[in-house]
């Protein structure tokens, strides 16, 4: 018996003492955020980057529908420049028209003093190809480019001006690693252009808030259940997850409408108490009652702030675990103000993520164009290569002086021009997709912090096996 004991004391004492060794360790289980970076792999596949340049496709195409029905909304200046002022978009315009009616022709320049300034730039450009020998290269690219920067912008132009600013502010800035100039370009894209559009034209933000809201949670649900399959080695092709995520469209799309409808349905018991000051003896009422205003209106800011941070949440909680409308919203909700600070983190290093993404998919087109309109100006004179802007690495377009071109130029110039912006449309694709993937992964990472859920533990319908 104790011969026994102090055997195993022994065998204890030497185990106790024994080194360990270790073969590996996997860094995803040491540090689950490390896994972002596996987003590079996921989304910049041809397959998904195609898939977003199809969604930004769509929303280019409401956008400009609007834009062709629609009055200007904006100044010279565009979306940035604030609410446009009617004083300064008037004296912009009867300079470009000061500068302009002298060089047309006797019979022109009565008519011209009422035409808008695009119909100007037409009229300008038929004088100049009837009279060259007045005209000169400089000379006409000097006035129409005075009529350019004077002529009032459209809603959607704006907003897509202002939306590629501040992206390219912001990737910029990440790769001078200044962080107050990529925190500022951020906030200018997240807080600033969505406000702003809003103050200046309301409806036209209400329709392309639909919009964005339809295409791009529906359609990224898809791109965000082929992410959810990578990590749980499930190699879903996109017409699989389509498959899963169309009988859930409504919930995807539905769940941030449900939490603004619910905002707006809080907001109209407030407007109602305000009504009240308009009433004698009443108004006292209503001042009383301005406590219950207050609680009302911090359960919309709460909604908002679900809404607004939370977004990117939504779409990932349908395509990983089959939530509903109300679920997606409770567990964005859930996960935003119990794991803060992991959101936080997760939202640093997916901005680098995706600003180093987009920083190569920039340099790749702007290396493309380069080299190909290099090409071309090198084989051929023509001047509708001398029409169409430069594309450079991190810059926006530099558009090129207005050159008198024939009917055939003017044809090319323009076809040179859609191929740039589709050019510009695949970095932003580019961008789509990593931001798609980079949510995805930070709501199932958050999800394994409070549920304890693997990251590979997905929704799967079993009558479909998707």
């Amino acid at each position: 018996m104790t011969t026994t004991s102090s055997t195993t004391r022994a065998s204890s004492a030497s185990t106790q003492h024994a080194p360990i060794r270790s073969d590996a360790v996997e860094l995803a289980r040491l540090l689950p955020s490390v896994s972002l970076f596996g987003t590079f792999y996921s989304a910049l596949r041809p397959s998904r980057i195609l898939f977003a340049f199809a969604l930004l496709l769509v929303l280019v195409v409401a956008g400009r529908l609007w834009d062709g029905v629609t009055p200007t909304a904006y100044g010279p200046g565009g979306l940035l420049a604030g609410p446009p002022r009617e004083i300064q978009l008037v004296e912009a315009q009867e300079s470009a028209r000061s500068l302009v009616i002298p060089v047309l022709r006797e019979s022109d320049r009565a008519r011209a003093a009422t035409l808008s300034l695009d119909d100007l730039a037409v009229l300008l450009r038929e004088n100049a190809e009837a009279n060259p020998a007045q005209f000169d290269a400089a000379r006409y690219a000097k006035i129409a480019g005075t009529i350019d920067a004077a002529r009032p912008r459209a809603s959607f132009e704006a907003l897509h001006e202002a939306v590629r600013e501040s992206v390219i502010s912001a990737v910029s800035a990440l790769a001078r690693a200044d962080g107050r100039g990529a925190f500022d370009a951020t906030r200018q894209l997240v807080v600033v252009v969505p406000t702003t559009s809003w103050e200046c034209a309301p409806w036209f933000t209400a329709y392309f808030g639909c919009c964005f809201i339809i295409v791009l949670m529906g359609c990224g649900g898809v791109l965000s259940r082929l992410n959810a399959g990578d990590l749980s080695d499930r190699q879903w092709t996109i017409s699989q997850a389509r498959a899963f995520i169309r009988p859930r469209l409504w919930a995807i799309c539905g769940a941030p409408l449900f939490a603004i409808s619910f905002a707006a349905l809080l907001w109209v018991p407030l407007w109602l108490l305000g009504v009240l000051l308009n009433l004698p003896v009443f108004n006292v009422f209503g001042a009383l009652a301005f406590g219950v205003a207050l609680v009302v209106g911090g359960l919309c800011a709460l909604l908002l702030t679900v809404v607004c941070a939370g977004l990117p949440l939504m779409a990932p909680a349908v395509a990983c675990d089959g939530c509903d409308s109300v679920e997606s919203v409770q567990r964005a909700g859930a996960y935003l103000f119990r794991r803060p600070l992991h959101l936080g983190w997760y939202a640093l290093l997916s901005f680098v993520v995706i600003g180093a993404g987009t920083l190569l998919a920039d340099f790749v087109a702007a290396s493309s164009w380069s080299i190909a309109i290099g090409a071309f100006r090198q084989a051929s004179s023509s001047g509708a290569l001398d029409a169409v802007g430069s594309y450079r690495f991190l810059e926006s377009f530099h558009g090129s002086p207005a050159v008198i071109l024939g009917a055939t130029d003017r044809a090319t110039a323009g076809i040179l021009e859609i191929w740039q912006t589709l050019l510009s449309l695949l970095v932003g694709a580019t961008a789509l997709s990593l931001t798609i993937a980079c949510a995805t992964r930070a709501y199932l990472l958050v999800r394994l912090h409070s549920d304890g859920q693997e990251l590979s533990d997905l929704w799967v319908d079993e009558d479909l096996h998707l």
